[in-house]
């Protein structure tokens, strides 16, 4: 914080100077405006750089200070699970090293956080749970080298709902709403929704199996992307499911989104599907795209709604009236932009078997893979952890479940299940080589039997839940609660991943935020960016927590 008023208290004294100029009848040079920390975005900090307004060490500081009063004391979100204990070093380090030769990169000096199940050779990858709260992996998660090259700083790591389900685990236990502290964030990237939303950070990753990234940015108000499913390595990512896990940015806007995406996106050999989804990568980009030297921000332009045909999912309706009526502001919005837009019902039978029941009829049995490859993950942790499921089921039935934070019963059944299942029994075969085409055949169908551009919904017909988890819960008899299909699944559950993105489209009478989501083909990232990024700037509907006010001196 000292740092910031220093840099204030440099302005004011640039002020004395050009008054004095104007006496001697020098045109006055126009004083830097003071860099404000809350809802400051990367490129406000590079602004700020540039002039000399901030240093990396002075924002840092300021950082650290906002979770010292919202982690560790006042409302306690519990959104981070390790704070880098050299993140001032390192930015001490990355503040020379521009002085010296400039900048690396757009990321240079900002700082991100990382969902606590993407590994970081410098601090322990827990994966949300208390067994690994002390594991500290050999080596960097691809994405995680990728953002060090780019000269971003490390913040620590975000708390996260465990083994990425939910928004409790038995480290930190549970993470609070930003907006309301009886309501949760949504899973699994709880961490990361809401440390980006009380402007703990600037940039976020999370991960998104079914709906880990948009869920959570949807129930705190910011931007979350789940992009075309490969393009961001899994190396190095704890699984959940390989099928259809994906890391995702997480930021306050489109703009920063696109710029975290940048670092994030590019082939790599030890991620035998993102060899796969970029030798498919369309058109003349597909060599820039692999070497990670694709610029989404390209996409980001005013217009960029203008004619484009979107289909409106009227399945996702329904739900909380406050939602409906947010929501069709947004398509008011969407059609004042140029958006042509028609309403979609999908077939009743997709729904029932692959929304409505696509826990039973495709997660279930996707998830027959789980075991082998978490045991396979547990040998880069290092030799002082537990190498097999059973060790886990072990020590939670006897140890965790004895604690104050028992495990939550998702999380067991995740685990025993395994036990008996492989990914050669011949549902999995089936799921694999049947289901999951036809899901992809008859998601493509949709677009093109509508000729649509992209889909559009509200991304949740409720806002965030009350907290409910194996070690308390509260009741909030405001919470309208939905039974009508959601739409998470939608976007991976599928032999393709496809590409979805929330935007902030304002805020119920609670307070509480939600999103507006657009969904697209494969590989149609960068228009979705483009047509998030069009209705964002038009309307500017995020807005940061009144429980989380700046701090004396940002």
């Amino acid at each position: 914080m000292t740092g910031l008023a220093t840099a204030g208290a440099a302005a004011g004294a640039g002020a004395v100077t050009s008054a004095s100029a104007r006496g001697r009848g020098r045109p006055a040079r126009p004083r830097p405006k003071p860099f404000v920390l809350a809802e400051a975005t990367v490129a406000d900090i590079r602004r700020a750089y540039a002039t000399g307004r901030l240093t990396c060490v002075e924002l840092t500081e300021a950082y650290l200070a906002r979770m010292a009063a919202y982690e560790e004391s006042g409302i306690r979100l519990n959104s981070m699970t390790t704070i880098n204990p050299d993140a001032l070093r390192l930015a001490a380090r990355l503040d020379r090293e521009r002085s010296h030769g400039g900048a690396r990169d757009p990321l240079h000096g900002i700082p991100v956080v990382l969902k606590d199940n993407v590994d970081t050779v410098d601090m322990a990858t827990s994966n949300g749970s208390v067994i690994l709260r002390d594991a500290y992996p050999n080596d960097d998660a691809f994405l995680t080298r990728r953002l060090r090259r780019r000269g971003a700083l490390i913040l620590g790591k975000a708390s996260m709902g465990e083994f990425a389900g939910g928004s409790y685990n038995t480290v930190d236990s549970q993470v609070t709403n930003p907006y309301h502290l009886k309501r949760g964030t949504g899973g699994s990237s709880a961490g990361s929704g809401a440390a980006t939303a009380a402007n703990l950070t600037v940039l976020a990753v999370g991960t998104d199996t079914s709906t880990s990234v948009r869920g959570p940015a949807s129930y705190c108000g910011i931007v979350g992307l789940r992009p075309t499913t490969g393009l961001i390595s899994r190396d190095g990512i704890a699984p959940k499911n390989l099928t259809f896990d994906t890391a995702g940015p997480m930021a306050r806007t489109v703009t920063d989104v696109a710029l975290l995406f940048n670092a994030l996106a590019a082939e790599d050999p030890a991620d035998p599907l993102s060899v796969e989804t970029y030798r498919n990568y369309p058109g003349r980009d597909r060599r820039r795209a692999a070497d990670g030297r694709l610029d989404h921000t390209r996409h980001l332009r005013r217009g960029a709604l203008r004619g484009a045909r979107l289909g409106v999912m009227r399945d996702f309706f329904g739900g909380d009236p406050e939602i409906d009526a947010l929501a069709e502001r947004a398509l008011d919005t969407l059609r004042s932009l140029g958006a042509e837009l028609v309403d979609v019902t999908l077939d009743p039978g997709f729904v029932d078997y692959y929304l409505v029941n696509g826990g039973t009829n495709i997660r279930r049995i996707a998830d027959y893979r789980f075991r082998a490859e978490w045991e396979q993950y547990l040998t880069t942790l290092g030799p002082d952890v537990p190498t097999t499921v059973e060790d886990f089921v072990r020590i939670y039935e006897t140890e965790v479940n004895e604690s104050p934070l028992p495990v939550e019963a998702s999380v067991l059944d995740l685990l025993t299940r395994s036990l008996s299942t492989s990914a050669d029994m011949p549902a999995f075969v089936d799921l694999m080589e049947n289901v999951l085409p036809e899901a992809t055949r008859l998601k493509l169908a949709v677009f093109d039997d509508n000729r649509l551009d992209a889909m559009v919904f509200p991304y949740t017909s409720s806002f965030a839940s009350p907290i409910s988890n194996p070690a308390f819960s509260v009741e909030d008899p405001t919470f309208v609660p939905s039974d009508r299909p959601q739409s998470a699944t939608l976007a991976g559950y599928s032999s393709v991943g496809f590409p979805g993105i929330v935007v902030p489209m304002g805020f119920g009478s609670q307070g509480l935020p939600m999103t507006i989501s657009f969904l697209g083909r494969p590989y149609s990232d960068g228009e979705l960016l483009g047509y998030a990024y069009d209705y964002e700037q038009e309307t500017g509907l995020r807005a940061p927590s009144s429980l989380t006010p700046p701090l004396d001196g940002e």
